[in-house]
């Protein structure tokens, strides 16, 4: 399938955002590095709720302010890139900075691909952002490495070139993306009252739900293996080459019929994944075989859980509201699963911590596999199309 002129218009800032959410794992690194497994814990928790303050915000102040999608994107990188120039390595600024990044970009970003795409577009426009993004992150990525080398592994070089990154696309990019109407909220309530909603939660947790805990058992595992972050950028770059190869080869291979085929094998890579994460514990290389099989798998499963997410969006109820209500369980589901995993932590050695919640991962890979088969050939309400 052809892109689009709406398809092509996002695709730089789509890519651009794939790219400066690299800079996670590097923070991830730096803080644990830097103080203990408590402060990451800590920084998450921060980073997810600024995340959601974020949302909340938009659609508060756009509808007052008339900032539509396309505006609302552009600032999601403008804002951001400010605070990570002003942050001087405070953990607490840099949650915000990006968390306040992953949560205006991504709402800008869900309501103008709900606005612009048609259903039977989706998958080779998942496919081909994907391939953008891999191939700008692994740049990038490469980027930060050859800076934390030559300036003897000082983080904040790292930290301005994201914010320069994040300035720069906010004000060169995205001029060509058509404008859609400021997200406003009008009946979120009613939209979580909803069956094909309350259906999807299932979905939401082992998708999302897990993210905090996933970020600090990367960070961890990073941390166990690999002695600095230059070292964590090389393998990351190496690792990324896969993952864009792969996606790449396979662009034009997605549509309707296959869903639940990509889905399946991105699930199976990405546990086999998180269980060579758990088992560097005791053999750190397994690390760097961890990271080649998660970066090559991602892409694939990002672009499935892309998919995914439209479709479950595909509800009664206005668009603002039904990816504000989202996102505020998605939250909700964030935080419970962090607290609790934080206690967990309190009563396990990190080398058992990291064995624990990476085998808590590699299961909820498979049974996320379950539910999202169940829903992408469901023909019921969970996919029904909005009435």
């Amino acid at each position: 399938m052809k892109f689009t002129p709406h398809q092509r218009a996002l695709l730089p800032l789509a890519a651009l955002q794939g790219a400066v959410g690299s800079l996670g794992g590097f923070i991830g690194f730096f803080v644990i590095g830097a103080h203990d497994l408590d402060a990451l814990f800590r920084y998450t928790a921060v980073m997810l709720t600024a995340a959601m303050g974020a949302t909340l915000l938009a659609y508060l102040a756009c509808p007052r302010l008339r900032i539509g999608g396309r505006r609302l994107l552009r600032l999601g990188f403008l804002l951001p890139g400010l605070l990570l120039l002003a942050a001087d390595g405070s953990v607490a600024l840099t949650a915000i900075a990006f968390g306040s990044y992953l949560g205006l970009t991504w709402t800008a970003r869900h309501a103008l691909e709900m606005s612009l795409l048609q259903d039977e577009e989706r998958d080779a426009y998942a496919a081909r952002t994907g391939t953008a993004i891999i191939v700008l992150s692994v740049a990038t990525t490469l980027a930060a490495t050859l800076l934390l080398a030559a300036f003897t592994e000082q983080s904040r070089h790292v930290y301005w070139l994201y914010a320069a990154l994040c300035i720069l696309g906010a004000l060169l990019l995205g001029k060509d993306i058509p404008d859609t109407e400021p997200v406003a909220l009008r009946a979120p309530l009613a939209v979580l009252r909803q069956p094909r909603f309350i259906a999807c939660l299932p979905l939401f947790f082992l998708e999302s739900g897990l993210f905090g805990i996933s970020q600090a058992m990367a960070s961890t595992g990073a941390s166990h293996a690999l002695r600095t972050a230059s070292h964590y950028g090389w393998v990351s770059t190496a690792a990324g080459l896969a993952g864009g190869i792969a996606l790449y080869i396979t662009r034009k291979n997605r549509n309707r019929d296959n869903r639940a085929h990509w889905f399946g094998g991105a699930c199976a890579v990405m546990a086999l994944a998180y269980l060579l994460l758990g088992a560097s514990a005791w053999v750190p290389a397994l690390y760097i075989a961890h990271s080649v099989l998660r970066a090559a798998g991602s892409p694939f499963l990002g672009a499935s859980q892309q998919v995914l997410n439209q479709c479950t969006l595909d509800i009664r109820g206005e668009l603002a509201d039904r990816i504000f209500a989202r996102e505020l369980v998605l939250w909700m589901l964030r935080m419970a699963a962090l607290g609790l995993f934080w206690m967990l932590a309190d009563a396990l050695a990190p080398s058992r911590l990291l064995v624990v919640g990476s085998c808590l991962l590699a299961a909820a890979m498979a049974t996320e596999y379950l539910v999202g088969r169940a829903l992408f050939w469901s023909k019921g309400p969970a996919l029904g199309q909005a009435a």
